[in-house]
């Protein structure tokens, strides 16, 4: 009887052992108790009610659980710091540029640390330490919201006051008053406003007067087009004008505008301080080639001047024949009995004959008396 009492006080035990280490084991697997871990820290202002052994995550993944939650060593610290058991597998994903913040888990509002996932740093060291962020979890999301909301009321309130004063609804009313007279003076009056609305010239005008503003913007485009022309074809050349501002040929081309001023100022010069005919027209002078050049040509221009009053007057072969008629038609007389006679005619044949065969004379210049 004792025996079989020990036997089930045996087995009783020993199923409680087993159940006690089937429970270590779930509860371990599930805080991966038997990877191994590394150390990391970071700290908080505040941590919302983070308890030690709320869960790490990275991604919606548990990587780990917060070990200790504390204050430092030092009173005028106020920073919170939590130290976190990290598996080591999972935290070569975690680099220096990644931070922890305390989110909130569930509705119940149980707080656990997330880790963002680094890109840029380099790989974590077991015992460092994360920079961390403010939470940005729902409850936080409607405290700013709620503090904005306060804001806008608070704003909502001013105007409501601005609304509600006396002195703002007079000035309406007063506005009103002045709109409703000035319209009625455009309606019924004869000010430019109401011939403007009634009168279909006055807006025939002002038709015209937008067209001719048109056409004066078109023709106004079209010279800026023809001058950015000009510009575009100073600029890329070639020419004159794009060889002095842009090309190499400012320099050459200066030096001949110089080099042509200078021959025109020695001209200028030499017609200055010389004797000729081009001084005596331009400056005047009392002696010289030009005075005698011009005299000359004045002794011409009046023999001319006789000459072509005798011719006019009648004077002379060359006056009889432009002036009479009678010589005109005597020469014509001569002339048609000429080719009409044949000794006449003959003879003078024989006169042009002759004088072909004459032998010509030539007078040595060098030779002459």
């Amino acid at each position: 009887m004792g025996k079989s009492k020990d036997l089930v006080v045996g087995l009783f035990v020993l199923a409680g052992i087993a159940f006690t280490a089937f429970t270590v084991f779930l509860l371990g697997d599930e805080k991966r108790l038997f990877e191994t871990q590394m150390t990391l820290q970071t700290s908080f202002a505040d941590v919302q009610g983070l308890k030690a052994g709320a869960p790490v995550r990275m991604g919606g993944i548990d990587i780990g659980t917060v070990e200790q939650i504390g204050y430092g060593d030092k009173p005028e610290d106020a920073n919170i710091y939590v130290t976190m058991s990290i598996v080591r597998s999972e935290a070569r994903r975690i680099k220096t540029d990644s931070k922890a913040a305390v989110q909130t888990r569930g509705l119940l509002g149980d707080k656990m640390v997330e880790i963002t996932l680094g890109k840029e740093g380099g790989p974590i060291q077991d015992g460092a330490s994360l920079p961390s962020e403010v939470p940005k979890d729902v409850f936080s999301r409607v405290d700013d919201i709620a503090k904005k909301a306060d804001v806008v009321m608070g704003d909502v309130q001013k105007v409501s006051n601005e609304l509600a004063n006396e002195d703002l609804h007079r000035d309406i009313r007063e506005t009103a008053a002045s709109l409703n007279k000035i319209s009625k003076q455009i309606a019924e009056g004869d000010g430019y406003a109401g011939r403007l609305i009634r009168d279909p010239a006055e807006a025939e005008r002002i038709s015209r007067a937008i067209e001719g503003f048109e056409r004066t913007t078109g023709e106004l485009s079209l010279t800026l087009r023809q001058t950015r022309a000009v510009v575009a074809r100073v600029e890329n050349g070639p020419g004159f004008a794009h060889d002095v501002v842009y090309g190499d040929g400012p320099t050459k081309a200066i030096a001949q505008l110089g080099f042509a001023a200078e021959e025109v100022g020695t001209t200028l010069k030499g017609v200055r301080e010389g004797d000729g005919l081009a001084k005596t027209v331009l400056y005047g002078g009392d002696g010289g080639h030009g005075k005698n050049t011009l005299e000359n040509l004045d002794h011409m221009t009046a023999d001319l001047r006789d000459i072509v009053a005798g011719v006019k007057a009648g004077k002379g072969t060359v006056g009889a024949f432009l002036v009479d008629p009678s010589v005109y038609e005597d020469l014509k007389a001569v002339l048609g009995n000429v080719q009409r006679n044949d000794v006449l005619r003959a003879v003078v044949r024989y006169s042009i004959t002759q004088d072909e065969k004459r032998p010509r004379v030539t007078v040595d210049s060098a030779k002459a008396p």
